[in-house]
């Protein structure tokens, strides 16, 4: 099984989006991911993560990746910490964050060991990153010690839904091969053995971890570490890498969002 310095050293090779974008932590890298986010992957989402709500208030988002969310709470007001496995992401978020005007505290961190006391935080965030770290259990288990009693949490998850469903999957391969649709870094399609494997290669054919449950199993396994789960939603379906994606109108898209999204996003509180 892969260890976390297998994942550590894929993601330092491969920062989040170089796959599909060039020169990351440059200008153009931050405006090509904030138009992704906002105008397609997390499209429908962003009301979920309540940026502006925080203001004053102590926010953790671990695994911050180029910094993109940690950047909306800092430009809310709230007092942010950030934490990435990855040297490199460290970098790129920085830059980020300085090209936003604002300050988030951004370190090297493990999810599965974090750098803070107890009930340090008002909210802990993670957006699509603890289904990749070898010892998720553990990475839950951290993220509700360093928050406070009382507090909140959101986090994302890679799902099994509908189009990985057993008698659904050879038909969204095929449909996948037959239109063309093929996701940066790899080629889900043709490549991929088993759902696991196509989760896995989300981010990539060469990415150690990629975990994907039912969104019952998840939720299961955040009660089982003490959260209360408050809410859970299905977003995140990036059209953009559809062949016919300008033609997609916007209700078309809401709806395989909600429906054929590839993570589910929870509200979760600690007692």
């Amino acid at each position: 099984m892969p260890n976390i310095e297998d994942v550590r050293q894929y993601w330092n090779r491969h920062p989040l989006l170089s796959h599909e974008l060039d020169s990351p932590g440059s200008t153009t890298f931050f405006e090509a991911l904030d138009k992704a986010k906002r105008e397609d992957s997390d499209r429908f989402a962003i009301p979920y993560w309540e940026f502006e709500k925080w203001r004053g208030r102590r926010v953790l988002d671990i695994g911050c990746g180029p910094g993109w969310v940690a950047v909306q709470y800092a430009r809310g007001g709230a007092v942010v910490d950030a934490v990435d496995l990855t040297p490199r992401a460290v970098e790129i978020a920085i830059a980020n964050a300085r090209l936003a005007g604002v300050e988030p505290r951004i370190q090297v961190g493990n999810a599965e060991a974090l750098p803070f006391e107890r009930d340090c935080f008002d909210l802990v965030v993670s957006s699509g990153v603890l289904h990749h770290t070898p010892d998720t259990m553990q990475a839950f288990r951290e993220s509700f010690r360093v928050l406070k009693p009382g507090g909140s949490a959101k986090i994302t998850l890679y799902r099994k839904g509908i189009l990985h469903h057993p008698w659904m999957f050879p038909l969204t391969r095929l449909a996948m091969r037959l239109t063309g649709l093929r996701h940066p870094g790899a080629d889900l399609a043709s490549a991929s053995d088993s759902v696991d494997d196509f989760i896995r290669q989300y981010d990539g054919a060469a990415n150690p971890v990629g975990i994907g449950r039912t969104d019952a199993g998840w939720a299961q396994m955040l009660r089982q570490v003490g959260y209360n789960v408050t809410r859970a939603e299905v977003h995140y379906f990036p059209k953009r890498f559809l062949p016919f994606a300008r033609l997609v109108p916007v209700f078309l898209h809401r709806w395989l969002d909600r429906k054929a999204g590839t993570m589910v996003y929870f509200t979760l509180s600690k007692p």
